[in-house]
């Protein structure tokens, strides 16, 4: 079964691949410790955007700091893959009612930074109940098989999930962090998934960055 790379591939290590070789830096051995929970202001109506408004929502380079880059989101990854040993998520691969491309309104920004970290962050724009709906089948599938490999045309990678506790932002929240071993080489990516009214947030990378991050980048989705 071969997956979409909208629907699995940006929300795995297989997004980061082409950017690190999929190799761990020794900060990356662990998950970082949440934050204490704080509370950001959101857009109090559910206005839906268009792609270009939540383009200029994106973080910047000049937004996370000193060392920063960013890159064009397309070339983060073409690779295809199947999956393998998780039914779950060979049916999410496999359905036309992707959830994700359900929301044509969205934006991408892929960001390295000091030392070769990655962050990538995602936004979407769709009716809350829509939004909802499909970021919770999206996770629920992603997390529901404990491991299973990912298989291209040139690597097997064994991919083992864990759902880790998010701060509560926004009025939905769900994360999880996926540890992908291959050829001899591990790397640790962790995803927060927060929905704020009619916006969806989606940062992955290493432990730290996305713990760092995660509440500027929401803040400026939100910001009326």
């Amino acid at each position: 079964m071969r997956l979409r790379h909208s629907v699995i591939l940006t929300n795995t290590c297989l997004a980061l691949w082409a950017l690190t070789g999929c190799s761990a830096s020794p900060s990356d051995s662990a998950p970082a410790a949440a934050p204490t929970e704080a509370h950001v202001p959101t857009a109090a109506d559910h206005e839906v955007l268009s792609s270009e408004r939540l383009a200029d929502r994106l973080l910047t380079a000049d937004d996370l700091g000193p060392g920063y880059a960013a890159r064009p989101a397309a070339t983060a990854t073409s690779t295809e893959a199947s999956v393998e040993g998780c039914p779950q998520l060979e049916q999410l691969g496999s359905t036309a009612d992707n959830p994700y491309a359900m929301f044509p309104n969205q934006g991408k920004r892929v960001f390295t930074g000091p030392g070769g970290t990655q962050l990538i962050e995602e936004l979407y724009s769709a009716p809350p109940k829509d939004l909802s709906a499909g970021a919770g089948r999206i996770m629920t599938s992603m997390g529901a098989c404990p491991s299973y490999q990912l298989v291209t045309s040139t690597t097997v990678a064994e991919v083992r999930t864990q759902r880790v506790p998010v701060p509560r932002l926004g009025d939905e929240q769900w994360g999880q962090v996926l540890t992908v071993a291959s050829g001899g080489r591990r790397t640790i990516v962790q995803q927060t998934v927060i929905r704020a009214g009619a916006v969806l947030l989606v940062v992955s990378g290493s432990p730290a960055e996305v713990t760092v991050h995660t509440q500027a980048a929401l803040a400026k989705a939100t910001a009326r």
